[in-house]
């Protein structure tokens, strides 16, 4: 019964309320880096990796990648801000693992 009532409020407070628009933008990104190619010699014609890959610094700045995010991650900073965790062991476990450095 209360459906019909909050079903407005609902689509209107969607974060996307027109998603199409999200994957125009993130199509016209892969076009656009594939266009580069030619000019970008660390290009890869994936937006995403174009974004950090041609910073020759990049390991020391990794977090960065959360920056490079489009469509509908583009907002995301999860990761962005905190401490970088090094696998030491290929061995570690995932669940319970081991301090990094």
């Amino acid at each position: 019964m209360l459906l019909p009532i909050l079903a407005p409020t609902l689509t209107l407070s969607s974060p996307f309320p027109d998603p199409e628009l999200v994957v125009q933008e993130v199509n016209e990104k892969i076009n656009a880096s594939r266009r580069n190619l030619a000019f970008l010699s660390c290009g890869t014609g994936n937006p995403i990796d174009d974004c950090w890959r041609c910073d020759l610094n990049w390991e020391k700045n990794r977090q960065r990648l959360a920056d490079c995010a489009i469509g509908f991650g583009k907002h995301a900073i999860g990761g962005r801000d905190g401490k970088i965790y090094v696998v030491t062991d290929s061995g570690d476990d995932a669940v319970n693992p081991n301090r990094g450095h």
